[in-house]
Order: structure tokens, then sequence, then C-alpha cells
């Protein structure tokens, strides 16, 4: 079977003729709006291969938003993803794709549909008067809708793919901020006495993330033992918490603890069985064992974001460099790294999947760890022998 390609102003068009089943007649398709009579030719080649093979199917009138939320969504809920990811998709969905890209047709999108999209939301202040979204939004963004044109394809709702070859833009590298040994110890020293005192020994001193912080119970937790398993996360969907299950199966793993940590634990436990009984009826937590660890006088889990504003009010008042909650992990994770536990072993007690991970995110730690094991080899090896 052979095709044509005419130009049609300063764009090509590809014609390709395929046979209707009903009637034997040949019925003429197009595709326009190539910039080249080469890029015109290479996806006509790629038509005439498929109608040949019987595998080609012509592009339905599907637009991105009935794609996304007749198809795409109902599609990723059916593989039983987790509640956040389910709620990340929607939101990128409803709050960036549809409302620049809702009403054209898949089959029509282009490489400068996309980089329209990523200016727009780039560029575009917020309601709340924010000037635009981060890079990382952005290419999260370019990421959904590049996944479900993919899928789109191995449904058969589309003929082809017309983000192939298209890249998510780049994020910006943020500074990773953390606190030094001095300044994560000043902290530690001046919030023994607070209510969610573990808790930043935990964060600081383990890693751990803000949601499996939320949603450990004390059942997780075995004092004699002396370890701490990561089974549960507690986030955030739709503003709401909801208890969910670690995102990678490298996420589940258990955490050895000192002696200093099991001692703040026991107090902790301590203080909240004298809640449970002070609390008599009113108490909302259950058996202490299923309990949270971190919840209210009544025993109700706190929010993840109340470790959040909790950790933000209260270094405010001290004299310490600004960081985030999820700082305190960089923070555990580069003083671990600087007192010289191997990559791999930190990068499992943090839930890293590969130390690889680790390698990329802590890249500036690493050059002042080789030099320092360098200059003691050298030491060793080359220094003046003992008399």
């Amino acid at each position: 079977m052979n095709g044509s390609i005419r130009q049609r102003g300063k764009t090509h068009t590809a014609y390709w003729f395929t046979i209707d089943p009903a009637t034997g007649r040949r019925v003429q398709h197009s595709k326009g709006g190539f910039l080249t009579i080469k890029a015109a030719r290479s996806h006509l080649n790629s038509i005439i291969g498929k109608v040949e093979d019987a595998s080609w199917r012509p592009d339905r009138p599907l637009t991105v938003k009935q794609l996304l939320e007749e198809h795409w969504v109902p599609a990723q809920r059916a593989r039983g993803l987790r509640p956040a990811t389910l709620a990340q998709y929607r939101s990128v969905v409803d709050h960036w794709l549809l409302p620049s890209l809702g009403g054209t047709r898949v089959a029509s999108l282009t490489p400068a549909d996309v980089a329209r999209l990523v200016e727009k939301l780039r560029s575009t202040k917020s309601a709340k008067g924010r000037n635009g979204l981060s890079a990382r939004s952005a290419q999260l963004s370019v990421g959904v809708l590049k996944a479900a044109c993919a899928w789109a394809v191995e449904a058969e709702l589309v003929g082809r793919n017309p983000l192939t070859g298209v890249r998510r833009p780049r994020p910006s590298t943020r500074t990773m901020t953390a606190w030094s040994f001095e300044e994560a110890r000043a902290f530690l020293s001046a919030t023994e006495d607070d209510r969610l005192a573990a808790g930043w020994a935990l964060l600081l001193t383990r890693g751990l993330r803000r949601g499996e912080l939320a949603g450990l119970r004390w059942e997780a937790i075995d004092l004699d033992g002396s370890t701490l398993r990561i089974v549960a996360t507690r986030v955030v969907v739709d503003g709401r918490a909801i208890d969910s299950e670690p995102k990678t199966s490298a996420g589940r793993r258990s955490i050895p603890l000192d002696d200093r940590l099991v001692e703040l634990l026991r107090a902790h436990r301590a203080r909240q069985s004298r809640e449970r009984l002070a609390a008599a009826e009113a108490w909302q937590g259950g058996s202490l064992t299923k309990a949270h660890v971190f919840a209210d006088e009544l025993g109700r889990p706190y929010h993840p974001d109340h470790f959040s504003d909790r950790f933000d009010r209260l270094h405010r008042g001290f004299d310490l460099p600004r960081i985030r909650l999820h700082d305190t992990r960089h923070t555990a994770a580069s003083l671990m790294l600087a007192s010289g536990v191997p990559v791999k072993v930190v990068s499992e007690l943090m839930g890293h999947s590969s130390p690889t991970i680790m390698l990329s995110i802590y890249a500036h730690v690493l050059p002042g760890m080789a030099e320092e094991a360098g200059a003691a080899l050298s030491e060793s090896l080359l220094g003046d022998s003992p008399q």
C-alpha cells in the first residue's frame, strides 16, 4: 500500500488509505501539522507498516478530558494504588491539565502544546498569589499526561502516541538544608520536655519520614528488643489524614534503637498510659498496644500537618537555621554519613530502594568523607612507624 505527502502552507500532511471491511471501499486518512517532509515521511512509513500487518487503528475523536476522566484515572484506581498516589493524580488532572488542555483532542496533541502547558503552569499566579508552580510540579504534570497517552495506545483508544519523544521538564535542583551536629543537639536539648520529644529524636537520629512517625503504633515497637518496625504510614489525602502502607517494599523496614531512644520511648509510653487512665471512657485510642505512639490526651492520632506546624513553631523560637520538618531526615542522613556509617547501612535505615539514591541526594557530603578516609589510610600506611 502506498501513501503520499503534500505540503499545505508551511506544514506537510501525510495521506494513506485503508479498506472498510463492511463495504470493501478505500477510506482515506490523513495526519497534518508536520514541520518537515522527513517527519511526515517517518510517520507515514510507520502507519503503512501497521496497516499492512492489520495492527493500525484509527484515532478516536477523544479529548484529553475524556481520556483522563473517563478512562485513565479509573484505570489507575483499578490498579490498587495507594490513596495518596491516586489523590495526587486526581489533583494534577483537575487543577493543572484539564484547565489548559481538557478540550484538545488527544490525537492532535503536539510538543508545542506541552511547552505551552509548562510555560503556563510555571508563570500563572495561583488563587493564593503564588507565582506559578515549581519545576517539580510542572514535571509531574507532563509525566501524568505522557503516561495517559502511552496507556491510551495500549488500550487502543488512539492509534499512536502523540507525545512520543516529548521529555518532561527538568526539575530545579533545590539546595538541601540540614543542621550540624551542634544544631541538632541544641534542638533536642531545648525540646526535651516537649510532648513530641521522642518523635523529634526519632526524626533526627533515624531519619523517619513524617508519615512514618505519624502512623507509628506501639505494636510496631519492641522496647525489650530495641527495635522499631515501619509497617504503616499516616498520610494526607484531600486534606484528611488516613492510615496507609509504605510506598515501597524498601519502606517496610526494621530500625534498631539505642538505649537513649528506648528510654525516651518508655517515658513517652508511661505518660500515655497515665493519660489513658485519666481519660477513662473518653479515651479514643483503643488498647495501648494498638494505639498510635504520637496522639493527644484522648488517644487521637495527630494529623501529619501537626508535626510540621509544631516543629516550625518550636525551632523559630531558637537561634537555629530555619529548616523544614523533612530536612530533619536530610540532617539524620548527612550526620550518619559524616560519622562514617556506610552508605548501604544509611540507605537501609532511611528506607531507600537503592544506595544509588543516597549517593545522588547526599553527594555533597561524600567528598569530605572520602578526603578524611584517604588521609586516615595514608597516615596508617605512610606515616612514621611505631617505635
